[in-house]
């Protein structure tokens, strides 16, 4: 009987012993990724380049993406560099799944070879690599049909359009800049007529210095383009602080100033009101 007693108690015992079990499970991050699908058009005829790499982030790890895609001309079996695109920087949870962009408006024909890479989690990634041809002799096309604006400060440039008709879309792309910067291109898609659109492109300097940058502003089409320039300066804050310091010294004197006479007339009140002897 007290067997039986002591075997119904152990299993009484154990699941609460199960219970009070702490278990630490430790997940190391993983940073992993692959890409299933690429696009590198093979000709450009009047028509800005573009580079797209569809990235999936099979890891644990959630980031940043961007894409850079370095630009050679082949002519008699040698390669130049010419260019260096960005494209804009884009986070990528564990499990999404998204599309880096970069773009380049060539200012000549020929053949050229393209390598891409894909920055993120600060790491670098080999991106797929492809031939293409440009047949073209110079940037052409009307100008856009929007009125744009600019503004430009150590971190990014924005351009505001004010479109008087609609645009499928349009891209810009800084033509040049410092070598050993990062400066993004990017597209605005689906520009309706009246409706003011804005696209900030971010960059990195290594060494800021005040400079001139000149945009290629192009339709995805070719059909309208045009160049911008465009003044790297440091933008002017507002000194909201030292404002509010100088609103409330100018306070404080208005009210000592008011407390004087206050107290200048009550003075004389007081004066007033004393009776001769």
């Amino acid at each position: 009987m007290n067997k039986r007693i002591i075997a119904v108690a152990f299993l009484l015992l154990v699941p609460s012993a199960v219970a009070i079990i702490e278990v630490q499970v430790y997940v190391s991050g993983l940073i992993d990724g692959r890409i299933p699908h690429s696009e590198i058009p093979e000709v450009v005829n009047d028509t800005p380049q573009s580079f797209l790499v569809v990235w999936e982030n099979t890891g644990s790890v959630g980031c940043g993406f961007r894409l850079r895609a370095d630009i050679y001309e082949v002519l008699n079996d040698t390669r130049r560099q010419v260019y260096t695109s960005w494209g804009e920087e884009k986070p990528i949870e564990p499990g999404g799944t998204g599309n880096l962009a970069a773009y380049w408006y060539p200012g000549r024909s020929g053949n050229f070879t393209v390598r891409t890479f894909l920055y993120f989690c600060n790491s670098i990634k080999d991106g797929p690599a492809a031939n293409f041809s440009v047949y073209r002799s110079n940037r052409t096309g009307s100008r856009i049909p929007a009125e744009i604006t600019t503004e430009a400060t150590e971190d990014y440039v924005e351009f505001r359009f004010d479109p008087k008709e609609d645009i499928n879309s349009i891209l810009i792309v800084p033509r040049d800049y410092p070598t050993g910067w990062v400066f993004e291109s990017k597209s605005l898609e689906s520009i309706k007529k009246g409706e003011e659109n804005t696209v900030r492109l971010g960059y990195e300097a290594s060494i800021w210095k005040e400079r001139n940058i000149t945009f290629d502003i192009v339709s995805a089409d070719g059909r309208f383009y045009q160049s911008s320039k465009v003044s790297l300066m440091k933008k002017e804050e507002f000194p909201i602080y030292q404002a509010i310091i100088m609103f409330l010294v100018i306070v404080i004197l208005i009210l000592s100033v008011q407390l004087l006479r206050y107290r200048r007339e009550g003075c004389k009140g007081d004066e007033k009101g004393i009776p001769e002897k």
